[in-house]
């Protein structure tokens, strides 16, 4: 097997690497299987990957994108807006080949974006001015860590941030679903602070988590829900990744988060204690007591979860699904994925009473890849899901008070609408 490149951060090969000269300074090692391609590019001392199409149609041997290292390229790691330079954001676009040579960065304004949505991280996007004409994006998306202190104690603890590095370069060029193109990324050597600089995607139409998507939306996400968990679904391949997407029923998990839920769940009895029902309230009590049981029962059958499906991270190009926000991919059932989404992601007013019809269409979808499925065991596993998912509300509440509106108004919808599912489906009496 050749290696080309550090294997921690370069691609290995089962065939001779062939390597092609292009330019005085350029290289194209070309891997026989057409699936993925190094480029050295020596000018601007960058080391890319090139991925095939993620959830596209794509023909033998096309090109997708390059993925720059920002640590091995020399551009760095964003710490603030203050670092998005038109020099750094040249090197992006010409180091993924988004930009022609003959033509230079002049000027960025930045915006943030996504505030109140994506807490574990910053979100700006980068609108660059050209010196001409150019066929490079009008604009992109960076993330680099959140610079609240609770979040990022919370990713830090979970090892979050390298997941979705990992998912871009590895996994999303073949998910059943769409996502952003990569041009840039890289994280520092003790998997803390780390930079993905993305296509913008913003013209898709997105879900609305405050809104809540509807019973017809809800179907479409859950079948290619099931698509991506069928794929993965008792894969040998995900050995190769137990370092990175941890599984649910892992010691990380199960010693932080008694310990999130703890500082939270306070916090969440002073903003929203009038709205919680007197049949689910014990659950502040219990919760934290019951993680190991919870995450060993949401263990198996093992899949890759996405960990973070929710209305914020979907959208739609036309009638094809996408999604965004790789940071909690790990790995365990697929009913995490479900119960998460279906307790948090549909208002209460949609949700009651179609529980068992949205779970049905995801397990249909995976009888349809193939999957055998106890479906009484599967809906289990749902009631354990939506009464372990009560977390991401109550742990968000430890911070709630430095959110803006929206952020606010989501953690309250976010809580009150897990606890009514929890209620409805006496999901409690699973873990009492």
């Amino acid at each position: 097997m050749e290696t080309f490149g550090s294997p921690n951060k370069f691609l290995r090969c089962s065939q001779p690497i062939i390597p092609v000269p292009m330019t005085p300074t350029r290289t194209c090692f070309i891997f026989p299987t057409i699936e993925r391609w190094l480029f050295a590019d020596t000018q601007w001392t960058t080391r890319v990957y090139f991925t095939r199409t993620g959830g596209r149609d794509v023909s033998q041997g096309e090109i997708h994108m390059a993925i720059v290292d920002l640590i091995e390229s020399g551009l760095g790691l964003l710490k603030s807006e203050a670092d998005i330079t038109p020099q750094w954001v040249e090197g992006v676009l010409k180091g993924s080949k988004s930009l022609e040579d003959n033509v230079s960065v002049t000027a960025v304004t930045t915006e943030r974006v996504g505030e109140g949505v994506g807490i574990l991280s910053i979100l700006q996007r980068v609108t660059p001015s050209y010196s001409g004409a150019t066929k490079a994006p009008k604009s992109f998306v960076v993330k680099y860590p959140t610079d609240d202190p609770t979040q990022r104690f919370t990713a830090d603890a979970l090892v979050l941030y390298i997941r979705e590095l990992v998912f871009y370069k590895d996994c999303a060029p073949d998910a059943p679903f769409k996502t952003a193109k990569c041009y840039a990324q890289a994280i520092a050597g003790d998997n803390t602070d780390f930079t993905i600089a993305m296509e913008d995607i913003s013209h898709y139409q997105q879900l609305n988590q405050l809104d809540g998507a509807s019973l017809d939306q809800a179907k479409t996400f859950l079948e290619i829900l099931a698509d991506f968990h069928a794929m993965w679904w008792g894969s040998p391949k995900l050995a190769n990744y137990t370092e990175i997407f941890q599984p649910l029923d892992n010691p990380t998990y199960n010693a932080v988060l008694p310990m999130l839920w703890t500082a939270g769940w306070p916090a969440a009895a002073e903003h929203a204690g009038d709205l919680i029902s007197d049949n689910v309230r014990d659950i502040g009590d219990m919760w934290a007591g019951k993680v190991p049981w919870m995450l060993q029962n949401l263990s198996t059958p093992t899949t890759m979860c996405h960990g973070d499906f929710r209305a914020d991270n979907l959208m739609l190009d036309g009638d094809r699904p996408v999604a965004i926000d790789f940071q909690i991919v790990g790995t365990g059932s697929g009913m995490y994925d479900v119960g998460y989404f279906i307790s948090q992601s549909i208002t209460t007013a949609v949700r009651r009473g179609h529980d068992k019809e949205l779970v049905d269409t995801y397990l249909d979808r995976l009888e349809f890849h193939g999957v055998d499925i106890d479906r009484d065991e599967a809906w289990r596993q749902y009631l354990v899901a939506i009464t372990f998912c009560v977390t991401y509300g109550v742990t968000s509440f430890a911070s709630y008070t430095e959110q803006n509106e929206r952020g606010q108004d989501l953690i309250r919808e976010m809580f009150i609408r897990a606890l009514s599912c929890v209620e409805d489906n006496n999901a409690l009496s699973v873990i009492r």
